[in-house]
């Protein structure tokens, strides 16, 4: 099913979140995306809508979950961008330094 391809993918995200290695991020990402745009594609089989209902409930759960991790890792970028420019005495310049 479908799904379980979806929860396989955002499992491997989670980790690469976890490691905080941006090119498993990236990769990971990339995968879990390509998972969602098949997943949206495909047919729930007659007889599967409970099953399909709890996994897709139990994924979006781990969405959020994976949603806060990113959200943590962007403020300690933040914090550590700041400190080096304290530390340098220098100000951000431009757009490619904020969110």
């Amino acid at each position: 099913m479908p799904i379980e391809d979806v929860q396989a993918k955002l499992d491997l995200l989670v980790g690469a979140l976890d490691g905080q290695d941006a090119g498993a991020i990236i990769a990971a990402t990339e995968d879990l995306a390509t998972a969602v745009i098949l997943f949206r594609g495909a047919a729930i089989p007659a007889g599967s809508e409970a099953e399909a209902r709890t996994l897709i409930t139990r994924t979006l759960a781990q969405l959020e979950a994976a949603a806060m991790r990113i959200n943590l890792l962007k403020d300690w970028t933040r914090q550590r961008i700041d400190m080096n420019h304290a530390i340098r005495g220098t100000q951000p310049r431009g757009l490619a330094l904020t969110y």
